[in-house]
């Protein structure tokens, strides 16, 4: 992974959504458009929210990830920075980006949380670079994945969806499910889970996401399901 940078960093900055709930808050603010950072592979973000509960914050967020190549990626890492009024750093969450097939594009949904303040924005980086295309192309494209009998459930600490995958591909393998949600058209983060399992070729898994309970409320815009590691 240790390669030549073949392209520059571009900081996307974002001002998050106050998320004390979807049904609507004075404090609540909105998430203008992102742009795509450079490069072969690219990502964006789509929105963001928080929360502050006990001194903790917990953070949320949705990304669409762009593959213009000929070739499969996968390895790379997206840096995503919660900043304060006057842009300084508070906490951030370096993640790998999910592999992606040649000419494919993918959404998903991430969390982390920290102790300390609360943000006012975010930022996210990322870098194209061609160790991403060094290896066998072998990620199964996002179209290869049907979600069956999605349902919804609560109980006293979280919102948990839950269903089935089908893995139409001719390969095992390993699959992250995103839901990503809205507010009022907007789009504010959401999370994702595993499958439960590796699924067979042709067969089916289940999976659950674990989602705090002011998710409730909101529109679920999409549930999706990305390689989550190439076979």
């Amino acid at each position: 992974m240790k390669k030549r940078i073949v392209s520059l960093a571009l900081s996307i900055v974002l001002l998050l959504l106050l998320l004390v709930g979807c049904s609507g808050d004075d404090s609540s603010g909105t998430v203008p458009d992102s742009d795509w950072t450079p490069g072969q592979t690219s990502i964006k973000l789509l929105g963001g929210s928080w929360y502050a509960e006990n001194g903790r914050v917990y953070v949320f967020y949705s990304v669409e990830e762009t593959n213009k190549g000929a070739r499969d990626a996968d390895g790379s890492i997206m840096n995503i920075t919660c900043l304060d009024e006057e842009g300084r750093g508070l906490d951030y969450q370096s993640k790998t980006v999910y592999p992606i097939a040649a000419g494919d594009t993918i959404r998903y949904s991430g969390s982390f949380n920290y102790i300390g303040r609360a943000p006012t924005s975010l930022d996210l980086r990322f870098t194209d670079n061609l160790g991403m295309y060094d290896f066998n192309d072998t990620v199964t494209r996002h179209s290869e994945f049907a979600i069956k009998d999605l349902h919804s459930s609560s109980d006293d600490k979280f919102y948990m969806l839950s269903g089935t995958v089908v893995n139409n591909s001719n390969v095992t393998q390993g699959v992250q499910i995103s839901a990503i949600f809205k507010r009022n058209g907007v789009i504010i983060g959401g999370d994702s889970s595993p499958s439960d399992y590796p699924i067979e070729a042709g067969k089916s898994g289940t999976f659950t996401i674990y989602l705090p309970r002011v998710f409730e409320t909101c529109d679920l815009s999409e549930v999706t399901v990305n390689a989550y590691f190439a076979h």
